[in-house]
């Protein structure tokens, strides 16, 4: 009786101190299942930016069509333009050599009446033999006017003046004559203050400067990196003066020309007003 109620205890014991297994199994199931919702929503987002990605390149390949089509619509227009170029051209040259047909025949002191359709023109050129002196001076005043229109070189002109005061804190320091009053040929670049010769030639060029108070300054010509010409003017206890500059230079195309200040010759403010200005100008002369 002893040993059945000391095995009754013992089995007790064992019942009480054994796993739950059924809590165990309820873990790992809700364990697999967030697993596998995780999994679930990784697949989602991936397949989001898989679509993301799709739309995309479906506009990158709807832009690079619209881009291929402008591009034959550009080319066609290209094309067109060359063959009306090319009509132009052949219409230019025929003309021109019409021209010269008729100012040979005017030219010769005999005309053969028969050389008078000029060849592959298909229609004949009149020629006056009763008017020919008159058609040749109409004709030579063409001509010459063609030579020259060809040979002609456009005027070069610029005026500027100084706006303001202009601070001079160190030496070599380039005046900015920004108030344009003229500049035939562009020449003048206000933002920088420097004339670039448009073409080769003789040129002239004025330069002033106006000091007030206690300033001395040398205002510099200078032609490229050379120091063409130069003025100086010193004033002291309250002076307001001009000094003023001309030099005739021979540029070759594409040479700068512009106004500075000396190295070391140098202090106080640079001065322009209505009353007296602080100018720079050229021209070109031949």
């Amino acid at each position: 009786m002893a040993f059945t109620v000391i095995g009754f205890i013992l089995f007790g014991l064992f019942i009480i101190q054994m796993p739950d297994f059924t809590v165990c199994g309820k873990k790992e199931r809700r364990f697999t299942n967030l697993k596998d919702d995780d999994m679930e929503l990784k697949f989602q987002q991936l397949q989001l930016a898989m679509d993301l990605h799709k739309s995309r390149f479906e506009v990158f390949e709807a832009t690079n069509y619209a881009l291929r089509f402008e591009l034959e619509k550009q080319k066609k227009e290209i094309n067109n333009m060359e063959r009306v170029i090319r009509h132009l051209n052949e219409t230019v040259e025929k003309q021109r050599d019409e021209l010269d047909f008729v100012y040979k025949n005017m030219q010769g002191s005999t005309v053969n009446h028969s050389d008078k359709r000029y060849p592959d023109s298909g229609h004949d050129i009149a020629i006056d033999d009763t008017k020919s002196r008159d058609q040749n001076t109409l004709i030579d005043m063409l001509f010459s006017e063609r030579l020259l229109v060809n040979t002609m070189t456009l005027p070069v002109a610029f005026q500027a003046y100084l706006r303001n005061v202009q601070t001079t804190s160190n030496g070599h320091q380039t005046i900015i004559f920004d108030n344009v009053e003229l500049n035939v040929g562009n020449g003048y670049h206000p933002t920088s203050g420097v004339f670039i010769a448009p073409e080769t030639g003789i040129y002239a060029f004025s330069w002033s400067i106006r000091l007030f108070g206690n300033a001395s300054h040398s205002a510099q010509l200078m032609v490229g990196d050379q120091e063409y010409d130069g003025v100086y003017l010193s004033v002291r206890n309250g002076d307001n003066e001009n000094v003023s500059g001309t030099a005739v230079a021979q540029l070759e195309q594409g040479t700068d020309v512009f106004v500075r200040t000396h190295a070391a010759y140098n202090w106080g403010d640079i001065h322009s007003d209505p009353l007296g200005r602080t100018s720079f100008c050229g021209w070109k002369i031949h």
